[in-house]
């Protein structure tokens, strides 16, 4: 058995677990590494930076880590192993990467959560403070790892982080500026008992926070303890809602600031009405940093958003293609299938399947019943998805994405749209899910070749 006596454990070695053995060896920590895998992604940087750090492979259920100094816990990694949970109840920490950031980092931190939509707040946030003249870094569940980025990085005046609920789960330093919860849909069921328990984990983006944003009309992001400041977005002006809210305006939606229209949808590349949720959340940020937002205006119209999220990719004969592979869980695709469902003149055509991570997919049924021609599924759980939508449309079921896309392509008639938002996890057929958006690019524009 090995001895963790006194030393940080880093379980898991991936991205966030490499750079926390970086992070703790510059502290000159005795740090030892842990993963279920033989040869996990970061083995041969492990080796080859830290040749003095021993790794260890195996089933965390034959390690006894009750003697340990603290655990850091890899995202992908449930603290409710029943070997850390052990750990645990016999007194060890058990941290992450973001909590060794907190510890470190004296600039202020905006952080951001939320089921959808959090990748697209954060990058829109870096580039609009970043206008505004901060020294801003955009790191976290992003793509940057933040300790990686805490180091390369120098005179940062703000952070701002995308935080999962997996990396909240293992917090308790981080004292945010401004925490962000943009909204709570059923995702990851597959980790948590319930969608209570999965909306808790975001709960915890609110502790010790200075003022705590929210989504006016999701209960589940509302924050559940007292805070300085709590600042809803959305609503209807009809009803309670926040400063920043949507209205629609002769047959156009607005993100309105109290009576006064700010933009419109038809100013935006960025599509859909949830990424004008997203903007109004953005908005109530800025303003309650004390920024005045109005000369940041033009950079927000010109952004784009990001690939793979509601991305537009090609008109074809009339009709038009929408990448949305960062879709993993129904509610994303729910957004992105209403946030789009005004663009066609004629169809909407949805591909969605892959793995489900147990989600429920009756909750697409309204959403397709109103918006959705056909829906086409493929991947593991298509037959899940097909049963909870067999009485709400058309439904087509095949085998994988490149045959959903030929079929779109054969009953695709001018002034419809093609949207691939999968509602589904990609690693039944995919690496990730921007491996299954590049495919998605590159059939889609095959086609576009084809027909010219």
């Amino acid at each position: 058995m090995p001895q963790f006596a006194n030393k940080q454990v880093v379980i898991g070695l991936g991205k966030t677990g490499i750079s926390c053995v970086r992070f703790l060896r510059r502290l000159d920590c005795d740090v030892v590494v842990v993963d279920t895998r033989k040869e996990p992604p970061a083995l041969e940087q492990l080796k080859s930076e830290f040749p003095e750090v021993r790794f260890y492979s195996g089933k965390l259920s034959q390690f006894d880590f009750s003697d340990a100094e603290e655990l850091f816990v890899s995202p992908g990694l449930s603290i409710k192993e029943p070997a850390l949970a052990k750990a645990h109840q016999s007194g060890v920490l058990i941290s992450g990467d973001i909590e060794l950031f907190a510890r470190a980092v004296s600039a202020p931190v905006i952080a951001v959560t939320g089921s959808n939509g959090k990748s697209t707040v954060v990058t829109l946030l870096g580039k609009l403070l970043k206008a505004a003249g901060y020294r801003v870094c955009v790191a976290g569940n992003v793509g940057l790892p933040v300790l990686d980025a805490l180091t390369e990085q120098q005179n940062i005046d703000l952070w701002v982080l995308e935080l999962s609920s997996f990396q909240l789960e293992t917090i308790q330093s981080l004292t945010p500026q401004v925490a962000i919860n943009l909204n709570v849909t059923e995702d990851h069921m597959d980790r948590y008992d319930s969608l209570d328990e999965y909306a808790m984990a975001k709960q915890r983006i609110f502790d010790n926070c200075e003022a705590g944003i929210f989504w006016q009309e999701d209960h589940r992001a509302r924050p559940v303890q007292s805070l300085p400041a709590a600042l809803p977005f959305g609503g209807q002006k009809e009803g309670p809602h926040g400063r920043f809210y949507l209205q629609l305006v002769q047959a156009e939606w607005w993100v309105m600031d109290g009576s006064t229209a700010v933009v419109c949808q038809a100013d935006l590349r960025l599509k859909g009405t949830h990424n004008l949720l997203n903007i109004a959340a953005v908005l109530t940020t800025l303003v309650q940093m004390g920024i005045d937002y109005e000369p940041l205006l033009v950079e927000l119209k010109q952004f784009a958003g990001l690939p793979h999220r509601c991305q537009w990719v090609a008109e074809i004969n009339g009709v038009n293609w929408f990448n949305d592979s960062k879709s993993t869980n129904p509610g994303s695709a729910i957004a992105a299938l209403e946030g789009l469902s005004g663009t066609p003149a004629g169809q909407l055509i949805w591909l969605a399947g892959g793995d489900g991570k147990g989600a429920d997919f009756s909750l697409l049924k309204n959403t397709v019943q109103q918006h959705v021609g056909v829906s086409l599924v493929f991947g593991r759980d298509k037959q899940l998805i097909a049963s909870a939508l067999a009485d709400v449309g058309e439904v087509e079921v095949l085998e994988t994405m490149a045959q959903a896309v030929e079929r779109a392509y054969s009953i695709a008639q001018a002034g419809d749209l093609v949207l691939l938002s999968p509602a589904c996890a990609s690693l039944d057929q995919f690496t990730n899910y921007e491996q299954r958006g590049d495919q998605f690019v590159s059939l889609v524009q095959k086609l576009g070749a084809s027909s010219s």
